[in-house]
């Protein structure tokens, strides 16, 4: 109880602050960027967003239908001026009665097939107006999703996420379809068929050009009724620009969070904080707490904006406020100037920019664009589903490393760490100090090899996004080389601060916490491997980076590559720690080429 109200005080007290920043001039600022954000909101919302606005340029006569598709710059012009316009390359196609003049060149014939593309789906629509719903066209499929049947082995049971919350629509209930006196089966009544219903509205809306996107945070009914001439390709570019707004105000945030932090560390006055009466922790929460109840705040106005789910919202969106708040966290420990504050913190934007938003752009491509909490985002946008699997692997590593960064925070919050002018590696390597208990080696560094694990899994699958989008023959070296880099760093670098302390004498006790470091490792990549397979089709990258299939096998080469660095350095000192790290992944990667197959 004692504790809580510490935390409160200090979060009150975190509060007073936050508000002078409010004050004068800078709240005009504010507001501005607020309202930008807002503008670029409601386009989004109420506008078709495409990359291919205005692609082309086409000409119509005076007296022809009009063309409402977003891809088409519609110019009225005469027959004449419109021939020559044509031939100068000023319009891209001309439309006269019938018929389509078009040019010879890539740009006129794509522009064609675009527009018959159009056209046919307007026919479309303009049949299906002529035509009553209960015949045979438009041709209309009703998804209905099925759940595995409880204890049956041979199947995998899906639990989503939204049986928890409670938030699965129910699903309509249709009349059973009769006998007609000729023997011939009737359809359902209109009045009563939900289908029928999904079906005119679909028409409606695509006749209207009412096609805007709809962002609901909730998941889709068990029963779905679509139409497969009408139905669009998947573009989930506007969904994740969408979805990418909740994380605006997070990092706006999270700004001002660090910002704080830096000038208490600089004023001292965190230090009068560690005189009183008052832990380290306590410090970190009652600051913290005020930032991610603002964040909270920002959730919960957007999706009232757009008509969402708030539970569904705060379940996605919050481990990504936790995940930037960490990031953020740590550089305002780390660093000593505003300088390097400013500077990191831009860095950790596009860090933090590239992580959530690439992988999300392959929703409904790859399974990897599990891997961003936004692609959850973009599936509430489809309004698609996903289970615990999915949700537990966008989300999973970002509450392990905030967990990981207070406590980080917690170990290595004392004056002497703040006030350092050091380089950036050797605050690094200080922090890894303070982390591990010298009087349990053995215990601390199990779990830091264990703990770094959530890092090294998000950097992995990065990777893969990241190469799969690169030419063949490089897909293997970025895949294979990061994969490698990042696992001997991890697994090596509580080790080799050991050895640059003078804590570790012996090539004996070299050898002992290698194999406890390999331990910790292979244990926490086995743990996340069989999350990650449950919703990642396995392929040759993920057989490469994680092994599977394999169980005592690359405990074996975690070890061997994990003596080679350590005991490298402990011979010719931390000085060639880089190159140590070098050689251990040369075996690490002819390990997973042998994995893959490339060598035997």
């Amino acid at each position: 109880m004692f504790a809580v109200r510490n935390i409160l005080t200090i979060s009150k007290r975190e509060i007073s602050r936050f508000r002078t920043r409010f004050t004068g001039k800078s709240s005009f600022v504010i507001l501005g960027i607020l309202t930008i954000c807002l503008i670029i909101t409601y386009i989004i919302y109420h506008e078709e967003f495409a990359l291919s606005k205005g692609l082309y340029t086409v000409g119509i006569p005076p007296d022809s239908t009009a063309i409402t598709d977003a891809r088409f710059n519609v110019v009225t012009l005469d027959l004449e001026t419109g021939r020559t316009m044509l031939q100068n390359k000023a319009i891209d196609i001309y439309i006269y009665r019938n018929q389509a003049i078009c040019r010879d060149d890539d740009r006129s014939q794509y522009a064609a097939g675009a527009l018959k593309q159009y056209l046919e789906r307007w026919e479309l629509a303009r049949i299906a107006n002529e035509y009553s719903s209960n015949q045979a066209f438009p041709l209309r499929i009703e998804i209905n999703h099925l759940k595995a049947p409880a204890g049956n082995l041979d199947t995998k049971t899906q639990i989503s996420l939204s049986d928890i919350l409670g938030l699965t629509e129910s699903s309509a209930i249709q009349e059973p379809s009769g006998i007609s006196e000729e023997g011939l089966p009737t359809p359902p009544q209109p009045a009563t068929s939900s289908t029928d219903a999904a079906l005119r509205q679909q028409l409606d809306e695509f006749r209207s050009g009412n096609k805007l996107p709809k962002f609901k945070a909730e998941f889709a009914s068990d029963k779905e009724i679509i139409i497969p001439s009408l139905m669009n390709p998947p573009m989930p570019l506007a969904q994740v620009v969408m979805a990418f707004l909740y994380v605006v105000p997070i990092l706006f945030v999270s700004v001002f969070f660090t910002s704080s932090f830096m000038e208490e560390k600089t004023g001292r006055k965190l230090t009068i904080l560690l005189s009183a009466p008052i832990t380290p922790l306590q410090i970190i929460l009652g600051k913290i707490l005020p930032y991610i109840g603002y964040s909270v705040v920002a959730i919960i106005a957007i999706t009232l904006l757009l008509k969402g789910n708030i539970l569904l919202a705060l379940a996605i969106f919050i481990p990504v406020m936790l995940f930037i708040l960490s990031i953020y966290l740590m550089v305002a420990l780390t660093y000593r100037t505003f300088r390097d504050q400013t500077f990191f913190s831009v860095l950790a934007v596009a860090v933090i920019t590239a992580y959530l938003v690439g992988p999300a752009m392959f929703s409904g491509v790859s399974d990897l664009s599990y891997i961003s909490p936004l692609t959850l985002a973009v599936e509430m946008y489809r309004g698609g589903s996903f289970g615990l699997t999915e949700y537990f692997l966008s989300t999973a590593p970002m509450y392990l490393i905030f967990l990981l960064a207070l406590f980080v925070g917690k170990r290595i919050f004392n004056e002497e760490y703040f006030t350092g002018f050091k380089p950036l590696l050797t605050k690094f390597a200080e922090a890894i100090y303070l982390v591990m208990d010298r009087n349990h080696l053995y215990i601390s560094v199990f779990l830091l090899s264990l703990f770094l694990i959530p890092i090294v899994f998000m950097v992995q699958l990065s990777s893969i996004v990241i190469a799969s989008n690169l030419p063949l023959p490089f897909v293997f070296g970025v895949v294979l080389i990061t994969s490698a880099l990042v696992e001997e760093t991890a697994k090596s670098s509580g080790i080799a601060v050991l050895l640059n302390n003078g804590i570790i004498k012996s090539l004996k006790g070299v050898l002992l916490l290698s194999f406890i470091s390999a331990l910790g490792f292979w244990i926490g990549e086995k743990l996340l491997l069989y999350l990650a397979l449950s919703v990642i089709t396995e392929s040759v990258f993920t057989k490469a980076i994680f092994s599977t299939g394999l169980l005592v096998i690359p405990l074996i080469m975690h070890f061997a590559s994990t003596s080679i660095v350590c005991l490298t350095t402990a011979r010719f000192g931390t000085k060639y720690y880089p190159a140590a790290i070098m050689a251990g992944s040369v075996l690490h990667t002819l390990y997973n080429l042998c994995v893959t197959g490339v060598i035997l």
